[in-house]
């Protein structure tokens, strides 16, 4: 983590844990070691008149706090001095208060925690790019911010490291601020449990669960939001493995800004992993692959940029979704974004398996190919199979 800022987590130090919100049926082996049954709060933070404490959804454990005498208080009486957000996979606690430390007694345990910071102005006026990682190669990291500094004017970036092993944090934000000398780089530590996934991969005997378990992501969309993007001019949330192209040569910031509901989504297409002239996986970049998977594939669920301006403290940021705002269901056509299974570190499923690719549904994108040459991309080393 970088020196000057901190985050004030609490862990809960008894044997009460968070239950977990997924029938004990549809539990796969993994899903006890993937939850997060200790985090209570992720950071303890100002926010305006506020203190904000931030964990995974409090679920049973909003009424262990309630056993204390402060929660009963803040969250009690005609006029309480705080406010509980539960939904969308939310923990908050917003409390009206001035003070620097927050402490209590409850069954979770004796915590006394200083209130850290805001750094709104950090990056008032600034054009964000946001995303969650761990372990992604340094090259990707660069390739994806400086895609979209080029072909976007993105000049800030927000970067949550989830307990990378390749790298610690402060390595990380040295090496990209080198690399990214135009844009205000910021890479915090975030070592909290991803969560459970869903899908096909997490199925058991044959039902896919829910995406009920994963906190970890929303917990930072909210976080960078109330602690560090107040002030933004506007944020755009993706991951490294997408590339977002404009099919009409706007930025997608500029849409954001310009948009009645202050915000603007669309979809995605799966790039494959064949590459024409072959790539070593060990060298891989966003420039080798260039071709759409075809129709037979659905879309990658959208994603979005915004304006933080433009949306109270109700409506909730998700990865797919903001909760409660009026244009979350307007998909643009004037943007789509390049999901590419070939940057991946292969963490939830194994994405690269070039040896069985069908490649006759395969179309060549030639946006993605011109997109990636006006923003300078490179193609890695190729492989040696294929010289």
């Amino acid at each position: 983590m970088t020196p000057d800022i901190r985050l004030t987590p609490a862990i809960i130090q008894t044997d009460i844990v968070r239950d977990a919100p997924r029938p004990p049926e549809l539990r796969s082996a993994l899903y006890a070691e993937r939850f997060d049954w200790k985090t209570l709060f992720y950071d303890v933070y100002r926010c305006g008149r506020h203190v904000v404490l931030q964990g995974p959804p409090f679920l049973n454990l909003l009424g262990e706090l309630r056993q204390s005498d402060f929660f009963n208080e803040a969250l009690g009486g005609w006029l309480p001095a705080a406010h509980h957000y539960g939904r969308k996979k939310r923990g908050e606690i917003w409390l009206r208060s001035d003070a620097t430390r927050i402490a209590f007694d409850s069954p979770l345990g004796r915590f006394d925690l200083g209130v850290q910071p805001s750094h709104h102005d950090r990056f008032a006026g600034k054009r964000m790019l946001l995303t969650l990682s761990k372990d992604n190669e340094v090259r990707w990291i660069v390739d994806w911010a400086r895609f979209h500094r080029r072909l976007h004017g993105a000049d800030a970036l927000l970067f949550y490291d989830n307990g990378s092993s390749l790298y610690e944090p402060g390595e990380l934000q040295a090496r990209l601020s080198e690399a990214l000398p135009a844009m205000d780089v910021l890479v915090l530590s975030w070592p909290y449990p991803y969560g459970p996934q869903a899908g096909p991969n997490w199925a058991v005997d044959g039902v896919e669960p829910d995406w009920d378990s994963d906190f970890c992501q929303v917990g930072v969309l909210q976080h960078a939001r109330f602690r560090f993007l107040q002030k933004a001019r506007s944020v755009m949330h993706n991951d490294v493995d997408e590339l977002v192209i404009a099919h009409r040569g706007r930025s997608v910031f500029t849409a954001a800004e310009a948009s009645r509901t202050g915000m603007v989504k669309f979809d995605g297409r799966w790039i494959s992993v064949h590459a024409e002239n072959g790539v070593d996986p060990a060298h891989s970049r966003h420039a080798d692959f260039r071709h759409d998977e075809g129709a037979q594939v659905e879309n990658s669920p959208p994603k979005w940029c915004l304006r933080p301006s433009a949306f109270s403290r109700s409506v909730s940021w998700g990865v797919h979704n903001i909760f409660g705002a009026k244009g979350n269901d307007a998909i643009s056509d004037e943007f789509l974004f390049r999901h590419f299974r070939g940057i991946t570190t292969n963490w939830n499923y194994q994405r690269w398996n070039d040896d069985a690719i069908d490649t006759a549904p395969l179309i060549r994108d030639e946006r993605l190919v011109a997109a990636c040459a006006a923003a300078g991309l490179e193609p890695g080393r190729k492989d040696r199979r294929a010289a």
